[in-house]
């Protein structure tokens, strides 16, 4: 699909773009871009890139999808310098799980030479750092690219097609339909999850059972990252954080009242919703 591919930030999320595109042959050559030594090393030894170099402009020579995979943070900073510095017409997108923000902010560039379309591979885990990267981590997984009147539109035809062919399932949305609907499906489980992690005891810990580790595993994701997503997405966290309280307020008056048929009903319709959810 094309010549050049260059991956800003190989890690997880990053490196597995990069094993799926070569193990699919959807480009000539992939280009790495990493802040360190280190984990340029990494990543040619884990076979996620054909080259690399620690210089984003030096990356951008002959690209024509530049896909960012850094942190939060510094996705709208590093996306600038990329917009001005590509090729006319290189399509850039980004992973983030945050899009409002990114796109409003992306969208005050003047005279951009590259067209951003912004994505969200729902796919990964609580693991960081490419040596846990996969050539399959985007199979059947939910990738949503957002667009907004401005969008080029080709450009989301084509990203569309790539995601489609590194195995995953492709919905077009708009900043804020994405994040409305991920503050519910991502968003809120980390908050949920934090949060019980938080108010677990000393005693408790020490006979956790699955149910807790379960409930608690999302917590282990990288505390740096989803610091950056809460605030970056505030209004969409604080509304599901709203939508949730809400719900357990309900939950919790049962309980206090020993209501059992609403107790019920509220386990069976959880249950029903969790046997969707696995499907």
């Amino acid at each position: 699909m094309f010549k050049r591919i260059t991956i800003i930030g190989v890690g997880l999320i990053g490196g597995s773009i990069g094993l799926a595109c070569k193990k699919r042959a959807l480009a000539d050559e992939v280009i790495g871009v990493c802040r360190r030594e280190s984990s340029l090393k990494k990543a040619l030894d884990a076979r996620a890139i054909d080259k690399g170099t620690l210089d984003i402009e030096e990356s951008l020579s002959g690209a024509e999808l530049v896909i960012i995979a850094s942190p939060v943070k510094k996705i709208i900073p590093i996306a600038k310098k990329v917009m001005l510095n590509v090729k006319e017409g290189t399509i850039v997108t980004d992973v983030g799980s945050a899009k409002m923000y990114v796109v409003e902010e992306l969208g005050k560039i003047k005279n951009p030479r590259g067209s951003f379309v912004g994505s969200h591979p729902m796919a990964g885990s609580e693991k960081r750092g490419v040596e846990n990267a996969r050539d399959d981590m985007f199979e059947k997984a939910p990738i949503i690219i957002t667009k907004t009147k401005n969008t080029d539109r080709p450009s989301v035809s084509l990203l569309r097609k790539f995601w489609t062919r590194l195995g995953g399932d492709v919905s077009v949305l708009s900043p804020p339909e994405h994040d409305t609907i991920v503050s519910l499906s991502s968003y809120l489980p980390h908050v949920v999850s934090a949060s019980i992690s938080v108010s677990q005891k000393k005693d408790s810990v020490a006979f956790a059972a699955g149910s807790l580790k379960d409930a608690t595993r999302v917590s282990m994701a990288d505390p740096e990252l989803w610091k950056d997503i809460f605030i970056q997405a505030r209004g969409p966290v604080l509304e599901s954080i709203r939508v949730f309280r809400n719900k357990l307020s309900v939950l919790e008056k049962a309980i206090r009242k020993k209501d059992e048929k609403k107790i019920t009903d509220i386990l069976k319709k959880a249950k029903r919703v969790s046997d969707r959810i696995r499907r």
